[in-house]
This record gives C-alpha cells, sequence and structure tokens, in this order.
C-alpha cells in the first residue's frame, strides 16, 4: 500500500484524571513510570490483577494538568470503574472525555490548530504514529488513504504487536507471554503497582513457557483458536490470523529449537509454517 494512509481508531475512548494525588495515583497502579508522560510524550501502559493477570491497555499523554487515558471501548467501562474503586481518598477526579478523536497515520503530517498530540506510537518502530484531534474527520488527512482494522491488524501482527481486545483475554492473559516488555509498557525499576510481583517473578526466575511469535503462512487454512500439533503433540494455538501473517502462542522450548534449527513449522494437519525474525 502506498504512503500516506491512516487508520481511525473509532473505538477509542478517553478517561481524564487530574487532581493533586493524580501522578501518585496512576504511579501505583499502571505498569509503565507514570513520569515519562509530559507534553508530548505519550506513553504505554496496563492494568493488572493483583495476580498479574491483564485487565486492559491504554496510552497516556497530557494535556494542560490533565492526563488523558485512551483505551479500546471493550476495556472502557471496566477500567472506569477499577480506577474509581482503587481512587479511595486521593484528591483526584475521574471523568469521562467525549470531544478527542484517535488516528493511527503511517506518513507525516501538517499540524494545525485543533491537533493535540503528534507523536510516534511508542509501543515500537514500523507501527504508525499516533495522532489525537479535535476533528472527527481532520482536515490533514483528507488526501490520505484510510486503511480498515483488519488492515492495521495485520501490521500489527507483522511486528509482534497484540492487538489487545482481539489477541489478549480480559482476566487470563500475562504480559510477559504476550511481548509487552518489548513494547515500552513496563517499568522494571519504578517500584510496586498492582500486579507487580507476579509480573517480576516471571521474568526474574524464567518462569516463562510460552510466548507469542509471528509467522508467515506458506500453506494450509489456519483458523483463530486452532491448537497446533506436530507429531502428535500439542505446541501452540493460534491467536489471530490476518491474510498470511498469523499470531501464535507457542511452547518457547519448541520454537526456540525450530529456530536454531532454521526449520519451519509442520504441524499434523497441513499448516506451513514460517517464522517470521
Amino acid at each position: 500500500m502506498s504512503v500516506p494512509y491512516f487508520y481511525k481508531n473509532s473505538n477509542s475512548k478517553f478517561i481524564s484524571i487530574e487532581g493533586e494525588d493524580s501522578s501518585e495515583f496512576l504511579q501505583n497502579l499502571i505498569t509503565n513510570d507514570i513520569h515519562k508522560c509530559s507534553k508530548d510524550k505519550v506513553i504505554y501502559s496496563c492494568l493488572l490483577t493483583p495476580q498479574g493477570k491483564f485487565l486492559s491497555d491504554f496510552f497516556i499523554f497530557k494535556i494542560g494538568n490533565k492526563f488523558i487515558l485512551e483505551t479500546h471501548a471493550v476495556f472502557y467501562d471496566n477500567l472506569i470503574t477499577k480506577l474509581k474503586i482503587y481512587k479511595l481518598r486521593s484528591n483526584v477526579l475521574i471523568s469521562k472525555i467525549e470531544n478527542i478523536h484517535s488516528f493511527i497515520i503511517f506518513g507525516d503530517i501538517e499540524k494545525d490548530k485543533n491537533l493535540k498530540i503528534f507523536c510516534e506510537d511508542p509501543r515500537k518502530h514500523n507501527i504508525g504514529h499516533k495522532l489525537i484531534h479535535e476533528s472527527l474527520n481532520p482536515k490533514v488527512l483528507e488526501s490520505y488513504n484510510q486503511i480498515n482494522e483488519d488492515q492495521y491488524h495485520e501490521i500489527l501482527i507483522k511486528n509482534l504487536v497484540p492487538f489487545s481486545h482481539y489477541d489478549l483475554e480480559e482476566g487470563k492473559s500475562l504480559l510477559l507471554e504476550n511481548n509487552f516488555e518489548n513494547l515500552n509498557s513496563i517499568s522494571w525499576d519504578k517500584g510496586c503497582y498492582v500486579g507487580q510481583e507476579i509480573t517480576a517473578r516471571m521474568k526474574y526466575r524464567a518462569l516463562l513457557k510460552k510466548k507469542i511469535y509471528t509467522f508467515n503462512v506458506m500453506s494450509g487454512f489456519p483458523q483463530k483458536d486452532h491448537q497446533i500439533k506436530e507429531k502428535g503433540k500439542q505446541v501452540g494455538k493460534i491467536i489471530s490470523v490476518k491474510n498470511k501473517s498469523l499470531l501464535a502462542m507457542m511452547k518457547i522450548e519448541f520454537a526456540e529449537s525450530k529456530l536454531k534449527s532454521n526449520k519451519n513449522i509442520e504441524s499434523d494437519d497441513g499448516l506451513l509454517l514460517d517464522f517470521v525474525i
């Protein structure tokens, strides 16, 4: 596809957090370091259960003295509920925002007076720039091609970035199994947050047994949630498929042995999968 083009985050919703305790409040909850968030600097982070399981992910940026959280509509209501539960006596005000809109831009733009944020996606290179704008249909994007959600999801899969509302299970998924350590979403030196102990234990005690990998589909007809078996042994599970790009949760020992020997995966039901490195 020729550039420039964009994806409209039509299902993004926004939460404002302000007040004198807002930094400390967020710092004690989220996986990333809130002090990395400043004017024009967007961070990516998550909220976990006390057991270290995924609840929601979000981008955080600042407009004035307010921290703004951008999350998917799937997680929105539960995230607000959780934030209000944790608020207790903190001097913070939690509000909904409905007058800004989110886009992912592949290319450059001319900034206008209604632009709030324009910066590289903080998760990884090659997955676009974030644009937060007051307009639902910014004039600065009139000459751009628009891609749909499947096309954007394919870009994320190719870059080993989960599309959380599709690829993760709320209350079940673990960040380190899903490559979040490499998506600038976890601070290892900020101190405690909800779910920190379990997450750190998995990292420092090498407890990780499976994780996601990206593959090119060379042959076969993969389906979401399909179990991958080789020689009768279950070795993984398909998470998402978009065109010829596939995201799968694999047993690390098996996958790494294949990578070391430079071999493809040949499943018992005819899938031929080539690792994307």
